[in-house]
């Protein structure tokens, strides 16, 4: 009966027999019972020279698993292990694995050496004996369960596991292919094997290293391809963006060199100013000496003229004669005026008596007329007097009561005017301390926003590091910030964009946790942004992109741990890794359904481990910088294996995106600060416009009370121009009264005997007045009688003065004009030596003022200047002031310049992008030239590497697919070329994604059905198992490993394919030159065919087998029964 589990009955050793048909039907086969041997390098049906280098001679098992003791030797070809289930077929298989040097993770039973020791056993044994070609090696692999250890022996000297596994590399050993060694445990695998796994195998098992070498070369050129490319990319964006930035500082650089070249012409225009006024003043130095010498020669040449001594002697001769000649005339002038002073007195005496006869004359007339005048003069002033009554009676001037109310209302309006200018002046005060409010809140919140921004900085270092890891998600990224108006909701950027640690010390077990592919995943919120970002980013823009909808996810909170929190904390943990995460719901529904992060405790010391395994049973935890994961065996007594392995406690990218609680907080509290200082702001300005309004009411109230006071200084200078005209107009009234009255008074005191009297009185004095007259005529005549005659000797004595008086003066004047040329002669000398000495002393001072501007100057601006002078001299320096007026004027250009903001910082900056760009540019030059040798050397393995390729999988395509057309399918085998979604310029194939180029096996097991990808989907189990058997046989030719295992791939198939597949296994394998083959089934079907170089193992193990068997009467009575 069939083994169950662990007994207490211990299992005898049982020899495996040999059975070998004949070649002949008639004969009865030989039955031969196998032997230990004697030294394990041979068998008694095979020598060692018919084993290929690397085959299998013997297996020696001690405690293995279920085996106590096992001895197998196979033969050089096909060999057959047949035995029921559970009796250890396949543990013959993974002795093969193991005792070869393979991990215990290929066999996919248990993790740890130790549990393939039988049960109730510390020690255990695999001994392989290998083919050399030449003769054998043998191969022994001794196990421990204490310590889970193992130790290696080569021909029974110790040896290390490297010294292993460099034998069975010479011997081109391959174990870890499924193209070679398919054991039970992962037959599934390889229909579940990519094609890019495939084609690894594949190279691997036909020996052809050299392909497999060309293939990572191939992945490394091509990456090497992409890194260059994608660096050359962005390169060239960045020196794009250089350029660009740089040519918006042009115009500032332009306006720099403006302002040099002004600088350069202020300092060459400094300097040629006081070299053209020195050379002006020279000019005027030398002219002023020139004229000083020749005003010196006039001066000399006039004092020394013999006119002046001449005109001396005649002056003298001439003032002597006139002394004599003006003695007689000042006789004849006394007497002259003697006569006319005589003439005057009578004269005046006359006018006088003239003057009392015309006031007597005058009197009389104004006797006669001045009652008649008198009586006019009445009447006219009555008749003034009543118009001006009757004027002052209509102007009269406005009541007192009129100017009290203006006065009253003018106070009123001073004190209104007085309230209003406090008003304003408060006002003003106002909007003064609500401006200076405003600069303080407005340099708060620039402060605070250079604080974000500096905050800001870590999602640009985060995005930096996301960028490293995946160029495509930053890609993907920016379409999606410049696009999002095409998504219905919110969608996520990368995980580790929107995520965050709360504790830095956990961000490294958190993205082991949640994985790198996971961290930059997208994620939409509904199924419809979900399609609509992957037709445009996976299918669009060819992004190599994972994208997630967490729509129908259920979020941490609606998940309940296995364990509580509490519990977790008793053995060490800090908590599950959802709790060291903050990120929005839906990324936190997506992290615990991909990632599990709700049952994933975190530690960062170290924790029970024995509680972890026994008490809580945890699956999956980190602890103390590593992780485990606990496995159950699926043998014996399911013991627990735990899986370590280091994890790296810094983050690549929760490191560099997350912000801690620190940050946060900051960020939270400066978004507050400034959402309050723009809430003030915003008040502020409503208040300052409030406060605008009421200055203008003010304003305008105050301007309508001015008018107002000028209305009333305008009523009131009316008023007093009207009283000052009708007291004017009164005082003339009262004026005229009392002229009216004084003519009345006279009028009736004269009378007729008085008027008589006084012109008898009046023509007495005019008869006396005329007698007075007549004497003072003789008298005066006498006297100018006298005066005459005087008169004409003066005239005589005048005549003869004037010539002698004319000619002196002539005389005079010639001396005169002689001493003042002189004089001139000594005043220009003077004036000459004054604008020498002048000159001279300019000349000094331009001197020293060229010196002083050019003793600073360096060796290149004396040159400048040098070549500005040289360029001036043709068309002349020009004057002093002209270029005092271009030096202003580059004064004016260069603080023009200097106001506009630009200063050498800016220069400095173009300066270094210029430099930057020239690096760049170099670098991008030398990233082509870098990225040209990349291509060379790609084109070079790729020549070498695919047309090489192409011919394997032809060849086993046209095998695979003959294997087929005899079974009445169809199959074919095809290399399937990748691309990685970039092309270049060499061609515009996209096939150079090399790790992802594949072997493709299609099959098709029904008539009039397409050929269809083999994969754990499509197929049943027994056509898959077909596919795999024959694409392993195609390969059976061209493979270059020295032996191969398949371990039951017969079970699932029909009866007919399976013997059409045995028949298949057994031509190959059982050619002449073809490698080991083992195939390990349960059962065969009746009636297969045989070889004769066939061997059948047949087991028979199990607690309750007999103590002996005769093998020879069993396969009797099986061929008389059949």
């Amino acid at each position: 009966m069939p083994r169950k589990g662990h007994t207490k009955v211990e299992q005898k050793p049982r020899v495996v027999d040999e059975l070998m048909d004949s070649e002949s039907e008639s004969e009865e086969p030989e039955l031969k019972i196998s032997r230990p041997l004697a030294n394990g390098n041979g068998s008694a049906a095979h020598s060692a020279h018919k084993y290929r280098a690397g085959a299998i001679m013997h297996i020696s098992l001690t405690n293995f698993i279920t085996y106590d003791r096992i001895d197998v030797s196979p033969g050089p070809h096909m060999n057959m292990i047949i035995g029921p289930n559970g009796t250890g077929k396949s543990s013959i298989v993974c002795a093969i694995a193991l005792g070869l040097g393979e991990n215990t993770s290929v066999m996919k039973r248990a993790k740890d050496i130790s549990e393939f020791v039988k049960h109730g056993h510390e020690h255990g044994a695999i001994e392989i004996t290998l083919a050399t070609g030449s003769g054998s090696v043998k191969i022994r692999r001794e196990m421990a369960r204490q310590g889970n250890k193992s130790t290696w022996k080569i021909d029974g000297r110790g040896a290390t596991f490297a010294e292993v596994q460099r034998r069975t590399r010479e011997l081109r050993i391959q174990v870890n292919n499924l193209c070679q060694f398919l054991p039970q445990d992962r037959v599934v695998e390889f229909s579940k094997m990519s094609a890019q796994g495939l084609l690894k195998q594949t190279q691997a098992a036909v020996g052809r290293e050299d392909l497999q070498l060309l293939q990572e070369e191939l992945v490394k050129r091509r990456a090497q391809e992409r890194q260059a490319m994608g660096e050359a990319a962005r390169l060239r964006n960045d020196t794009e963006t250089l350029r660009k930035q740089n040519a918006l500082l042009e115009r500032d650089v332009q306006r720099w060199q403006e302002r040099q070249t002004a600088e350069s012409q202020l300092r060459v225009l400094t300097a040629l100013v006081p070299l053209t006024r020195y050379a002006e003043v020279k000019a005027a130095h030398d002219a002023a000496k020139q004229a000083k010498n020749v005003a010196l020669a006039a001066f000399l040449q006039t004092r020394d003229s013999t006119e002046a001594s001449e005109l001396g002697q005649q002056m003298s001769e001439l003032e002597a004669q006139a002394a004599d000649r003006e003695q007689a005339r000042r006789a004849a002038g006394d007497e002259r005026l003697a006569g006319e002073k005589a003439v005057r007195q009578q004269v005046t005496r006359l006018e006088r008596l003239e003057a009392d006869h015309k006031e007597l004359q005058a009197e009389l007339e104004g006797v006669r007329s001045q009652a008649q005048r008198r009586r006019d003069q009445i009447i006219a002033l009555r008749a003034e007097v009543a118009r001006l009554e009757a004027a002052c009676n209509e102007d009269q001037p406005p009541e007192e009561e009129n100017d009290s109310s203006a006065r009253r209302a003018a106070r009123e309006l001073r004190e209104r005017q007085l309230q209003l200018t406090n008003e304003l002046v408060e006002v003003g005060d106002e909007q003064r301390a609500l401006m200076s409010s405003g600069r303080q809140i407005s340099a708060d919140i620039e402060r605070r926003t250079a604080q974000l921004r500096g905050l800001d900085d870590v999602a640009m270092r985060q995005r930096e590091a996301l960028r490293k890891v995946h160029e495509d998600s930053i890609r993907a990224l920016e379409w999606l910030e410049a696009n999002r108006d095409k998504f219905s909701q919110h969608v996520f950027a990368p995980v580790c964009l929107e995520a965050s640690v709360r504790d830095a010390r956990y961000a490294g077990p958190i993205e082991a946790v949640v994985g790198t592919n996971t961290l930059r995943t997208f994620v939409t919120q509904c199924d419809a942004d979900y399609h609509v970002f992957t037709r445009e980013i996976n299918d669009g823009l060819q992004l190599r992109v994972s994208v997630v909808s967490s729509a129908g996810l259920r979020v941490p909170s609606e998940l309940h741990p296995t364990h509580s929190r509490e519990t977790l904390a008793e053995l060490g943990f800090g908590g599950y890794a959802v709790d060291f995460l903050e990120a929005p719901r839906a990324i936190l529904a997506v992290l615990c359904s991909r990632a599990k992060i709700h049952e994933v405790p975190l530690a960062l010391g170290s924790v029970d481990h024995s509680a972890c395994e026994q008490r809580l049973g945890l699956r999956e935890y980190i602890a103390d910088g590593a992780r485990y994961t606990l496995m159950r065996g699926r043998y014996g007594s399911h013991a627990s294996t735990v899986t370590t392995s280091r994890i790296p406690m810094q983050s690549r990218l929760l490191g560099g995106g997350g912000e801690s609680d620190e940050v946060r907080a900051t960020r939270e509290r400066l978004g507050s600060e400034i959402d309050k200082l723009r809430d003030t702001q915003t008040s502020n300005e409503a208040q300052m416009k409030r406060i605008a309004n009421r200055d203008r009411t003010l304003r305008d109230a105050h301007r309508q009370i001015e008018a107002q006071e000028a209305e009333l200084r305008e009523a009131r200078r009316t008023r007093a121009d009207a009283v000052q005209r009708w007291e004017r107009q009164l005082v003339h009234v009262r004026t005229k009264r009392a002229q009216l009255q004084s003519l009345s008074a006279d009028t009736h005191r004269g009378s007729a005997d008085e008027v008589a009297e006084t012109k008898h009185r009046i023509e007495q004095g005019m008869h006396e007045n005329a007698k007075d007259r007549a004497k003072c005529l003789v008298v005066a005549a006498t006297n100018a009688t006298a005066t005459v005659t005087a008169l004409h000797a003066l005239a005589r004595g005048g005549l003869a003065g004037f010539r002698d008086t004319r000619a002196l003066a002539e005389h005079r004047a010639a001396m005169m004009r002689l001493r003042e040329a002189v004089a001139e002669a000594q005043t220009e000398l003077e004036r000459a030596t004054d604008a020498f000495n002048m000159a001279k002393a300019a000349a000094r001072n331009a001197l020293e003022a060229t010196r002083a501007a050019t003793e600073d100057l360096t060796e290149e601006e004396r040159e400048a200047v040098r070549n500005e002078q040289e360029r001036r001299s043709g068309s002349s320096l020009g004057t002093s002031d002209e270029l005092e007026t271009e030096l202003t004027t580059c004064r004016q250009r260069l603080s023009m310049a200097a106001s506009s903001g630009v200063s050498s910082a800016v220069i400095a900056q173009f300066a270094e992008r210029q430099k930057r760009l020239a690096g760049m540019v170099a670098q991008v030059q030398q990233l082509e030239a870098e990225l040209l040798r990349v291509r060379r050397r790609k084109r070079h393995a790729r020549d070498q590497w695919e047309q090489p390729l192409v011919d394997v999988v032809a060849r086993i395509s046209e095998k695979f697919r003959a294997m087929f057309d005899h079974i009445d399918c169809l199959g074919e085998v095809s290399l399937r070329k990748a691309g990685d979604g970039v092309t270049t310029d060499e061609s515009s194939l996209d096939d150079e994604d090399y790790d992802n180029w594949g072997i493709e096996i299609r099959v098709a097991f029904r008539k009039n059905e397409a050929l269809q990808a083999l994969d754990n989907h499509r197929q049943s189990g027994g056509e898959r198992a077909v596919s795999t058997i024959l694409y392993l046989q195609a390969l059976q030719s061209l493979v270059a490993a020295p032996f191969r295992v398949v371990d039951e791939i017969n079970q699932g198939m029909d009866e007919r394919n399976e013997r059409l597949v045995h028949s298949l296994i057994v031509d190959s394998a059982c050619q002449q030159g073809s490698s080991q083959y083992f195939l390990i089934t349960p059962k065969l079907l009746p009636d297969l065919d045989y070889h004769p170089l066939m061997k059948v193992l047949c087991i028979f193990n199990g607690e309750w087998q007999p103590e002996s068997f005769n093998f020879g009467k069993y396969i009797s009575n099986a061929r008389r029964n059949a």
